[in-house]
């Protein structure tokens, strides 16, 4: 599945035939059973439904429809879910049988419930100081030299060009900041751009504005419409292949219980593969090994590595 896909319509429409019918149908059983405020989007690979948060993904396999509601959702339905083969946040649903429509629309109500008091980040509504910058951005952004699509991705707005990130924008407590994600690749010539974490920021730079009357429109525009030309021209960062490194302890065992697992993790570049081996061995206590491991298997499955979408 590739992994430029941003709607649940290309998603479902880039697998097999034979499980097109299918998905729709379970996703029209989680769309009807989940509030109206309920959006959709690809998230880690797969189609994802969010209310406050994620409320719940599916993914399509060879074999199966994996179905993933969390681990709370897991454990409370736990003494219905025999007939399925489960990981501590997934559930394999069979081809092969009709889909648990019950179950689906209580699993979806659980964590309906769980989320609905939860308030999802608003950074632009929570600093209004910054109000006019981003005014001036939404303005701004429609005169560049190609069309950009905009994307929710990270909690805001992203503008993409030919399917790579552009540029972005967020108020902050001290300033307003502008994200060039192939900023290293401008000339700058004024010096305005920044790298925030040096050394592993690769290729994202900043802009940042402490006061709203330092932004000019026509610097800001030439900058981003030199972005978009970096884009054109294919100018990028190809992430490092590192060594392979053997995998070890729990996650080692996980991996030969099963073989899909094992299927996927072994498709990852040998540097994806260190991240995730290196995620797990670097927590202390079993319960938290256990708890990774569920959080990185749909990531895997998805052909995703732990850091990809803070590269993008």
């Amino acid at each position: 599945m590739s992994d430029t896909i941003s709607v649940i319509d290309e998603y479902i429409a880039g697998v097999d035939p034979s499980r097109q019918a299918l998905l729709q149908e379970l996703r029209t059983i989680i769309r009807n059973n989940a509030p109206s405020e309920t959006t959709e989007t690809i998230n880690y690979g797969m189609p994802t439904f969010r209310y406050n948060g994620n409320l719940i993904h599916f993914a399509s396999f060879k074999n199966h429809i994996g179905l993933y509601p969390g681990s709370e959702a897991i454990e409370a339905f736990f003494g219905e879910l025999s007939a399925y083969k489960t990981s501590k946040g997934a559930i394999q649903l069979p081809l092969d049988q009709a889909l648990p429509e019950d179950l689906i629309k209580r699993l979806v109500a659980f964590n309906v419930s769980k989320l609905r008091d939860k308030t999802a980040p608003n950074w632009h509504k929570r600093y209004e100081r910054w109000d006019e910058c981003v005014e001036l951005m939404n303005q701004l952004i429609v005169k560049t030299s190609e069309p950009l699509k905009k994307e929710f991705k990270w909690g805001t707005d992203i503008y993409t060009f030919q399917k790579k990130n552009l540029i972005g924008w967020g108020g902050f407590k001290d300033f307003f900041s502008l994200w060039f994600y192939n900023g290293v690749f401008l000339v700058d010539k004024d010096k305005h751009l920044i790298s925030a974490s040096e050394g592993k920021t690769k290729a994202l730079r900043q802009w940042r504005f402490t006061d709203f009357k330092d932004m000019d429109e026509s610097m800001i525009l030439a900058y981003i419409n030199e972005s978009i030309q970096t884009i054109k021209d294919g100018k990028e960062i190809k992430p490092e292949r590192g060594s392979a490194k053997p995998v070890d302890g729990l996650l080692k065992d996980y991996l030969e219980q099963d073989s899909e697992f094992e299927s996927a993790f072994q498709q990852l570049t040998p540097g994806k593969q260190k991240e995730y081996i290196a995620y797990i061995e670097e927590a202390k206590q079993e319960k938290t090994k256990m708890a990774r491991i569920d959080k990185i298997k749909p990531m895997i499955f998805a052909g995703q590595g732990l850091h990809d979408k803070y590269k993008k």
